[in-house]
């Protein structure tokens, strides 16, 4: 009965259904998918196909082991088939290359063979709009991948490092002295949308945003069209696909009036995203259209609040589980900052880009929370034309994955792979390196590795130097603020939040709170 309560209650949160009329939903789906299992051919492929790990349950497969904790699953697959297995999942043959060189296969396979448009369409447009990302031919997002990637440069980081500390600063001003139970991911969201908005869009725009009373309910509906299943299915009748919808032409709306207020007061020289997006050509000539430019915007917050606040919260979480890092860290910055180890934090100064980036072990932490809680946990891609790997044949049709959650916590690599260690990263490049976007050589950038929280090749995070930044500054700012612990369950022992798969983006489960005092 566990394991049933648990999948209603996944479900019920995906749809927004009470449980009565999910279960007639439940089963008008499963007769029509019955129906439709029995209509399909089977295609003749030639050649050998990799293992295919058995379920008893036609049609939906392996959907619910995976679904539940997806890495675990593919962990004990590859224990019984090796770095190459295929299951099925509602309808779809899933097929996962595990580990450094099956990183490297899926990151780097060529677009005439899959393409992640395919495997990711019905996910993201809705989200972000028409026009954007997936919703375009590769090379064209190629170019708008590169017009936001030009408002990243370091020169502008060089401004962002004191927005991004004042913003934190007075936010954290309006806390309490202390609680002794806070329940700290919506909280983080909230810092990190704001921290976001500042910097990509500029202040007044930043303003503009918050000022709207239902900004954090429309992102909230947004949010709820980030579901696993949304991979597979665009609509359903259902009320979170409404308001799903209903939000991003709410969104669009409200930043169209932006790009028109900001045109109407001659506002140049803001060296943003918008800026960027607005001004940009593609290489034909054409320019953005103002919805698209909107979109685009929407793709550029809602992709970077999901990852930063998650892991801002994971750092925490496992900061308040390992206390002994804290005294560390502060050290840190008193060396950077000062000179010396033990300056009181009280008379630290504010610090800058170039003395942010003297910090490794600010920056060990935050790789070392990456590796054991990545954002996201499966990369995937459409099979278009069939493909070889390791003397298998993929068939197309089917889903090429890889999973950076899998090789992240290979004992081979990484010993005590469960262990939070910031130190085990000091000294290593894995996972780091600037890159520019040229259509060419980003996809030959090797994808070899075990470490690879913000993927890799022509479809690499470009956000991953600004997150970078903005969750070491929060981080550092929350530390000289606040002293923080987790709470304790009956025999004294931390309550350490699991990490919830319902989501794309893995976060900690709700609620999962921490208790805090601010430092004297």
């Amino acid at each position: 009965m566990g394991l049933f309560v648990e999948i209603q209650n996944q479900l019920v949160a995906a749809t927004g259904l009470p449980a009565q009329k999910l279960y007639l939903y439940a089963a008008l789906f499963l007769v029509t998918a019955i129906f439709l299992l029995l209509q399909r051919g089977q295609k003749q492929v030639n050649g050998k196909l990799p293992p295919h790990v058995p379920s008893p349950i036609p049609w939906f497969g392996n959907a619910v082991a995976y679904g539940i904790q997806p890495v675990k699953f593919l962990e004990k697959c590859r224990e019984q088939y090796g770095d190459m297995f295929t299951f099925t999942m509602i309808g779809r043959k899933m097929t996962f290359a595990l580990g450094p060189e099956g990183n490297h296969f899926l990151f780097n396979v060529k677009l005439a063979h899959a393409t992640a448009e395919g495997a990711y369409d019905k996910l993201t447009v809705p989200v972000f709009g028409e026009g954007v990302v997936y919703d375009v031919e590769n090379s064209i997002f190629m170019e708008q991948k590169k017009f936001v990637k030009d408002a990243l440069t370091t020169t502008a980081f060089r401004t962002y490092i004191p927005i991004i500390r004042k913003e934190a600063q007075d936010f954290f001003k309006s806390w309490a002295d202390q609680s002794d139970k806070f329940e700290l991911f919506p909280e983080m969201a909230e810092l990190t949308i704001r921290t976001a908005s500042h910097c990509l869009m500029g202040k007044e725009i930043r303003e503009q945003l918050h000022q709207q009373a239902n900004v954090a309910q429309l992102y909230h509906h947004l949010d709820q069209g980030f579901q696993p299943i949304n991979v597979f299915i665009r609509n359903l009748p259902l009320p979170n696909y409404w308001n799903r919808d209903k939000a991003n032409k709410t969104m669009t709306e409200l930043f169209l009036r932006i790009l028109k207020n900001r045109r109407a007061s001659g506002t140049e020289n803001q060296h943003d995203v918008l800026e960027s997006l607005m001004n940009s050509t593609y290489r034909d000539g054409s320019r953005m259209t103002d919805t698209d430019v909107a979109h685009m915007m929407i793709a550029t917050l809602m992709a970077g609040q999901h990852t930063s606040s998650t892991t801002v919260s994971w750092i925490l979480f496992e900061l308040a589980n390992n206390p002994h890092v804290i005294p560390e860290l502060i050290k840190e910055q008193s060396e950077v900052l000062t000179g010396k180890p033990d300056t009181p934090i009280s008379d630290l100064p504010d610090f800058d880009y170039d003395q942010l980036r003297k910090m490794p072990l600010l920056e060990c932490v935050m790789k070392e929370t990456l590796r054991l809680h990545p954002p996201i946990h499966t990369v995937m891609r459409l099979v278009v034309k069939d493909l070889e790997y390791k003397g298998y044949t993929i068939p197309a049709g089917h889903f090429i994955c890889g999973s950076q959650a899998v090789s992240q916590m290979d004992p081979t690599r990484y010993p005590e792979p469960e262990k939070f260690d910031p130190w085990r990263h000091m000294g290593s490049e894995e996972g780091s390196g600037e890159w520019t976007i040229n259509g060419v050589d980003i996809a030959q950038k090797s994808a070899k590795s075990h470490f690879l929280p913000f993927g890799a090749g022509r479809h690499r995070c470009i956000g991953e130097a600004f997150a970078y930044i903005q969750i070491k500054t929060i981080i550092a700012t929350f530390l000289r603020e606040f002293e923080h612990d987790l709470l304790k369950n009956d025999k004294g022992e931390n309550i350490f939040p699991p990490m919830d798969f319902t989501s794309l983006i893995v976060m900690p489960q709700k609620p999962s709170y921490i208790s805090y005092r601010r430092r004297k």
